[in-house]
């Protein structure tokens, strides 16, 4: 009996006790998410770099009265804000660049489609005037102010002389406070819509053939066909090229700089127009700055009423 123990024991004595897996220090989640934070924090660290540090820098200086002639800065709290609040010139500049944007915004849509549509139809020349649509948007901004500032000058330009021709009227549209606002628009509309277009014409090339088969065997005219096939589809387009160019044009700044310079008067002063004249001529950096945190929340106002309403239309479709 005691050899049978000790042969049963002899074996359970010679064989090592079973030790516990180590537990590694980082789990595999755990190791994907800190390899995720190593690889984003490049650009993350870059992005605050050169996106957060200048607008808490430009906060900074709102509440200043940093000038470089007068040699001051001195923290002097909201008085550049109660400044401009009372200030006539800067609501005349909210105002206009409200309008301004909002107009060429809407103009552009409607151009657009018009050109798209245009551009999408089958007739001869089609690809040499799909070419040349991107013509006026391809030019740069400035040099495009500068040579309608020519065509629009009211002693020798070709604008003023057509109308008088065709009119018998003689028109200053750079003098005029509102002929100018609306040239500034028009021009606008002509540099932007052809960019328009590129983009409506890639979404009517993804509509199907068969919608409109189908459409035309019911009997729908052309117009029936577009507004119960051609806009639904579009419609997402539309609204996604309506915010991007609203918020885009309201820091527009050298089309404005290079036709009109913010006359005649302050009449086409905008925000971003305001923030070169306080900041770059007059070298009021506190001045300045509290402009630019005007015009900031007025891009992120408009940003977040765009984002809710595109979203609801988005449930809606």
């Amino acid at each position: 009996v005691h050899d049978r123990q000790a042969s049963v024991h002899l074996p359970m004595m010679g064989a090592t006790a079973p030790t516990a897996q180590r537990r590694p220090w980082v789990r595999p989640a755990q190791r994907r998410y800190l390899t995720f934070l190593l690889l984003v924090a490049p650009i993350v660290f870059l992005r605050l770099y050169t996106a957060a540090y200048p607008i808490a820098q430009t906060a900074y200086l709102s509440l200043t009265n940093s000038s470089l002639l007068s040699g001051t800065s001195e923290v002097i709290g909201l008085e550049n804000y109660r400044a401009l609040a009372s200030d006539p010139a800067l609501r005349g500049a909210v105002r206009f660049t409200l309008l301004f944007v909002l107009g060429s915004t809407l103009l552009q849509l409607v151009i657009g489609l018009m050109i798209a549509l245009l551009l999408n139809a089958k007739f001869r020349g089609r690809g040499f005037a799909r070419s040349i649509n991107l013509i006026p948007w391809a030019i740069p901004p400035i040099v495009a102010a500068y040579a309608f500032r020519w065509l629009l000058d009211d002693q020798f330009g070709l604008i003023p002389h057509w109308i008088n021709v065709v009119f018998a009227e003689r028109v200053a549209p750079l003098s005029s406070p509102v002929l100018a606002q609306v040239s500034l628009v028009l021009v606008n509309v002509w540099k932007n819509a052809p960019f328009m277009a590129v983009v409506f014409l890639a979404g009517l090339q993804g509509v199907p053939e068969d919608l409109y088969e189908a459409a035309k065997v019911d009997g729908a005219n052309g117009f029936q066909r577009f507004w119960a096939i051609t806009f639904p589809l579009l419609l997402p387009l539309l609204i996604a090229q309506g915010m991007f160019f609203v918020v885009w044009q309201l820091a527009a700044f050298d089309l404005i700089y290079g036709l009109t310079n913010g006359g005649p008067g302050v009449a086409t002063v905008t925000l971003s127009l305001r923030i070169f004249q306080e900041g770059l001529l007059f070298f009021k950096y506190g001045v300045a700055s509290a402009v630019s945190m005007v015009l900031m929340a007025l891009v992120a106002l408009v940003g977040l009423l765009g984002l809710i309403w595109f979203r609801r239309r988005e449930v809606v479709l």
